[in-house]
C-alpha cells in the first residue's frame, strides 16, 4: 500500500469539510502532480487548505492561490449596451476568443489570471447589492483588484468585457442607503402616534361625515403601511415564508393608503364642484357613497396582489420584470419590478390627485375673485388677512390631497435611472414624506371644533348631555361666524336661501 498516498487521501477527508464551506471557484485537479502534501496543476501550487475531496474528484480554490479574473458573459456572448442604458450580454456572430478579448481592453499579461466565464445573472447575487455599468475611468490593477472613482473592489464584485473596444464594468455595488434609510424609518416612526392619534380621534367623533370616514381608513392603511415598511427596514433576519407575506401585506397597505386619499381628493373635488350623483336622504346617500369608495379603495389593491402574484409565478426567476418577492428582500425587486408593480400605479393615482388639487384649486380662486369685487373698500389689514387665509387654505387642500407624494414618484424614478447617485438630493422631499402623518394631524385633529366635538362625545359618555349641549351650542356660534365670516367678507358661498353652497361646505371640511 502507497502509505503516502493514503496520508494524503486521509487529509483530504480531513480538511474537505472545512475547505469546500469557503470555496466559491474551484477547478478539477485530481490529475495534479503531487508534491508531499500539495498538489500542482498549471504551474500553480494547491497547498492542503487549497483543495478538497468532492465526490473522488479533488477541487482546488484556484482564487486562493492565484489572481482571478472574471469575464461577464458566456463563450459565444459579449457585452453590448441596451437602449435603456444599462448593458446586457447577448451572443454574436463569430466565436469569441475570451483571453484575446479581455487582453486587448485590460492591457495586461491574461496569463497570469484564472479567468472565470460567468452567466450576467451570476453577478452580483449578493443581499442588498444592485449591478451598475461603468466603462469610464475604470482599471484593473496588476493584482486583480477593480479601480473606480477612488474605490477598490476585488474579482468577486465586479466582471470585466470587451464593450466596443473599451473595458467595460458589471459592477456590484451596495448603494450607501445608512443615512437615508435612517432618517426615513425615523420620519415614520415619528409619523406613527400621530397617524393613530388621528385616527383614534376621528373614530371617537359623533356623527362622521363621509369625508371623516375616508380619512380614518387613509390614515389606518398608512399607519399599517409604516410600521410594516420600518420592520421590512430594520430587521436583517426575517423567515422567508413570512418575509412574503409581510412584503405583500406592505404593498396592500400602501395601494389602499393611496386610493383612499384618491377618494379624498374625489370627494374634496365632488364637494365643492356641487355634485349630486344620488337620489335620497343625506344619510342613505353617503352610505352608498362609501360603499362604492371602499370597493374601490380595497378592490384596486387585491387587483394589484393577484398581478403581482400571476407575474411571479409565469415569468422566468431571472427576468428583470418578475416582481421576486421574498427572493432578495422582503419587498419588491428594485428596478422594473419596482416600477410595474408599485410606482407606476403609484404615480397614476398621484397625477390624478394633482388633477383634482389643481381643479379645486381653480374652482376657489374662481369664487374669489368674482366676489373679491364686493369688496372694494376692505383696509390692506382685512385684504392680508385674507390673503393670509387663502394661502393657508392651499396649503392644507395640498396635504389633504396627497400631493407631496408626486414627488415620491419623481425621486424614486431619477433615483433608480442615475443608480442612486443624486439620492442626497431628494433627502428633504424624501423626509417630507416620511413626516407626513404630522402634518396630517395638525391640519384635521389639531383644531378647535375637533376639541369642541370630543368634549360633547365625553359629556354625553360620562352622562352629562347638558355640558354637551352647551358646547353644541357655543360651536354652534362660532360655526355661524366662521360661516359668515367666509361667505360674506370673503366667498358670499351661499345660495337664494341662505344655506351653504357646496363650496361653503368644502371649505368648511378644510377649515
Amino acid at each position: 500500500m502507497d502509505l503516502p498516498g493514503c496520508k494524503t487521501y486521509f487529509l483530504l477527508l480531513l480538511i474537505s469539510a472545512v475547505s469546500s464551506e469557503n470555496c466559491e471557484t474551484t477547478v478539477d485537479i485530481t490529475d495534479g502532480t503531487r508534491d508531499g502534501d500539495s498538489i500542482v496543476k498549471d504551474e500553480v501550487v494547491y497547498t492542503p487548505i487549497d483543495y478538497f475531496l468532492e465526490c473522488n474528484v479533488v477541487k482546488g480554490c484556484v482564487c486562493q492561490v492565484t489572481k482571478c479574473l472574471r469575464r461577464c458573459c458566456d463563450n459565444n456572448e459579449t457585452l453590448i449596451s441596451t437602449d435603456a442604458g444599462t448593458a446586457e450580454c447577448r451572443a454574436g456572430d463569430r466565436e469569441i476568443d475570451v483571453v484575446r478579448d479581455l487582453e486587448t481592453v485590460i492591457g495586461q499579461n491574461i496569463s497570469q489570471f484564472h479567468i472565470i466565464t460567468v452567466p450576467i445573472r451570476d453577478v452580483c447575487t449578493a443581499e442588498g447589492e444592485y449591478r451598475t455599468f461603468v466603462h469610464d475611468d475604470v482599471q484593473i490593477e496588476a493584482s486583480g483588484d477593480l479601480d473606480w472613482n477612488g474605490e477598490q473592489y476585488q474579482f468577486d464584485k465586479y466582471c470585466a468585457s470587451n464593450y466596443e473596444g473599451h473595458l467595460g464594468i458589471l459592477l456590484c455595488v451596495i448603494p450607501d442607503r445608512s443615512v437615508n434609510q435612517l432618517v426615513y424609518c425615523v420620519g415614520m416612526i415619528i409619523s406613527m402616534p400621530f397617524l393613530l392619534v388621528t385616527f383614534v380621534v376621528y373614530a371617537l367623533l359623533p356623527d362622521r361625515n363621509l369625508h371623516q370616514k375616508a380619512l380614518m381608513f387613509y390614515v389606518l392603511t398608512l399607519l399599517i403601511a409604516y410600521i410594516l415598511l420600518v420592520t421590512i427596514n430594520l430587521s436583517n433576519e426575517i423567515l422567508m415564508p413570512w418575509c412574503s407575506v409581510i412584503a405583500y401585506a406592505t404593498i396592500f397597505s400602501f395601494m389602499s393608503s393611496f386610493f383612499w386619499m384618491n377618494v379624498i381628493c374625489f370627494d374634496i373635488w365632488y364637494t365643492f364642484s356641487g355634485g349630486r350623483g344620488f337620489v335620497g336622504s343625506k344619510r342613505s346617500t353617503e352610505r352608498r357613497r362609501l360603499i362604492y369608495y371602499s370597493l374601490y379603495a380595497l378592490g384596486g389593491p387585491l387587483l394589484i396582489l393577484g398581478l403581482i402574484g400571476l407575474m411571479q409565478t409565469v415569468l422566468p426567476d431571472d427576468s428583470n420584470h418578475n416582481p421576486n418577492i421574498g427572493v432578495k428582500m422582503c419587498f419588491l425587486n428594485d428596478g422594473w419590478a419596482n416600477l410595474w408593480y408599485f410606482y407606476l400605479e403609484a404615480g397614476i393615482l398621484v397625477l390624478v390627485n394633482v388633477i383634482f388639487f389643481t381643479l379645486t384649486a381653480l374652482k376657489i380662486r374662481k369664487v374669489k375673485k368674482e366676489t373679491s369685487m364686493l369688496n372694494h373698500n376692505d383696509s390692506k389689514r382685512h385684504s392680508y388677512e385674507k390673503d393670509k387665509q387663502k394661502f393657508n387654505l392651499y396649503i392644507k387642500l395640498l396635504f389633504a390631497m396627497g400631493v407631496n407624494w408626486s414627488m415620491e414618484v419623481i425621486s424614486w424614478a431619477i433615483n433608480w435611472r442615475t443608480a442612486n447617485e443624486l439620492q442626497y438630493i431628494w433627502y428633504v422631499t424624501d423626509t417630507f414624506n416620511a413626516i407626513y402623518g404630522v402634518f396630517i394631524f395638525f391640519i384635521f385633529v389639531f383644531k378647535k371644533k375637533i376639541w369642541s366635538l370630543l368634549q360633547k362625545r365625553y359629556y354625553n359618555f360620562i352622562g352629562k348631555p347638558h355640558l354637551a349641549h352647551t358646547v353644541t351650542t357655543n360651536q354652534t356660534r362660532t360655526s355661524h361666524y366662521s360661516s359668515t365670516n367666509y361667505s360674506t367678507a370673503d366667498t358670499q358661498l351661499t345660495d337664494t336661501n341662505g344655506r351653504p353652497s357646496p363650496e361653503e361646505m368644502g371649505l368648511r371640511t378644510l377649515s
